[in-house]
């Protein structure tokens, strides 16, 4: 009696700790950078290679900074509140920033700042629609950029009607101009030709292409489509345009059939002559001409392709081919106690299915012993996950996409079952040879 009593406490302990955990990941905010402290994913160099302006997560809040590179000092240039500011990059003169800021619901805004005189920043668009990516003119004068309405950036890939289109803004007057309407599925990365005639961006059409797009002509084309045939991301022009940098997936990671790994290429745009500047077999991203120099700085991802995303800024001099770390003074990390980063490593996507298999397991074990009927739990787990699996067949039309997470539930509960039962299982064989053992001790002991 004493067994199960203390069985009864584990399985109420197991379950309170099973219920709590489901609560806290239906209530809690999932997103892996909450907690988070290390550079964003862009970076731009200024006009006189003397810095860079860069985000950077301080506990979860992204802001931009500049740093000097002669000697690595750190500045922070803005303080978002309740939002993330990103993708900063350098206007012409060196003397303002752009810059995208993100609201609660990922949203985000263009804004426009000047580095120089410290001046408050100035929203250039409102959070009715969502920038995903932009660049100045060459004069400085003109924003150009890719937006896609608000509403359809908020909803499910399958029920958006309205997709990413073209636009400048003039920074001085505030005059909006929308130059496309093709609602496209996907546009990124954008650029603008040195002469300011010509735009250029990546679009996905089977592969993810280079498009040039003159702003007079308004008649988008490939880009040197005789050249680039493959898939190809970050692309960022030298400023003579005769060198094309960006990142595509090395040769041999396309060969293994398993995880692509992202190096950086350059392509000069004359002969079309490619070369590989970097076998990190990781990722790298966010390359940015030096202007007075033949090096680039990029950022790389050796924790590719995890979700949380850490960064190591670098530069590669594309003559030798010498790569070396870009040194900045980070912010120092202050040691404030965080409950709720502290219940984020004990809960994470493991940690549900694992108390979900232990419960069971002790199910098991306690229904064995007390009411031999070691198989009930696992009866019950298989019932669960079929219910899941016919609900998820039955909303399928009317709800794909929660059809799709309840499919994914309900595997996750059939392995879980799938487990229960071989604990189950091997638990009652090592138990009734314990207990023949048993038996014939007791007969040996009354034969004599």
């Amino acid at each position: 009696m004493k067994n199960h009593r203390n069985l009864l406490i584990s399985i109420g302990i197991v379950a309170i700790l099973f219920v709590a955990a489901i609560i806290y990941t239906l209530v809690s905010n999932q997103d892996p950078y909450k907690f988070h402290s290390g550079m964003g994913s862009g970076l731009s160099v200024s006009p006189d290679d003397e810095m860079i302006v860069f985000s950077y997560y301080e506990h979860g809040a992204e802001a931009i900074f500049k740093g000097r590179l002669s000697d690595g000092k750190v500045e922070k240039v803005t303080e978002p509140v309740d939002e993330d500011h990103r993708m900063p990059q350098f206007s012409p003169n060196g003397e303002d920033i752009l810059y995208l800021s993100a609201g609660n619901e990922g949203v985000q805004s263009l804004q426009y700042m000047s580095i120089e005189s410290g001046s408050e920043p100035l929203q250039l668009t409102g959070m009715d629609v969502h920038v995903s990516t932009a660049a100045f003119s060459p004069d400085g004068k003109t924003i150009y950029y890719v937006a896609t309405p608000a509403e359809d950036f908020l909803k499910p890939e399958g029920e958006k009607e309205n997709g990413a289109d073209l636009f400048s803004v003039n920074t001085a007057y505030g005059e909006f101009l929308k130059l496309t309407d093709k609602d496209a599925f996907d546009m990124s990365k954008l650029s603008v030709s040195a002469d300011g005639t010509t735009l250029y961006y990546t679009e996905f059409d089977g592969i993810q292409q280079l498009i040039a797009y003159p702003i007079d002509k308004k008649v988008e084309s490939p880009y040197l489509p005789q050249y680039l045939k493959e898939d190809l991301y970050e692309p960022y022009f030298s400023e003579d345009q005769e060198i094309l940098a960006y990142t595509a997936a090395s040769e041999e990671s396309k060969k293994s059939g398993s995880l692509f790994e992202y190096e950086l290429f350059l392509m000069e745009t004359s002969s079309g002559e490619k070369r590989r500047l970097t076998d990190f077999h990781a990722s790298v991203t966010s390359p940015s001409f030096f202007h007075h120099e033949n090096r680039i700085a990029f950022l790389m991802q050796p924790n590719w392709p995890d979700q949380l995303e850490v960064y190591e800024a670098m530069t590669v001099d594309f003559d030798s081919g010498e790569i070396a770390p870009l040194t900045l003074e980070f912010p120092e990390s202050n040691n404030t106690f965080q409950p709720a980063a502290i219940a984020r490593l004990f809960v994470n996507p493991l940690t549900v299915p694992g108390l979900y298999i232990l419960l069971f397991g002790l199910l098991s074990v306690y229904f064995h012993s007390a009411l031999d009927k070691r198989y009930l739990p696992t009866k019950i787990s298989a019932v669960l996950t079929a219910i899941v699996f016919i609900v998820s067949c039955l909303i399928l039309f009317m709800n794909p996409w929660a059809a799709i997470g309840l499919f994914g539930l309900a595997a996750v509960l059939a392995f879980c079952t799938v487990l229960v039962l071989a604990f189950a299982y091997i638990y009652t064989g090592l138990t009734s040879s314990e207990d023949g053992d048993n038996e014939d001790e007791e007969s040996e002991i009354l034969k004599r």
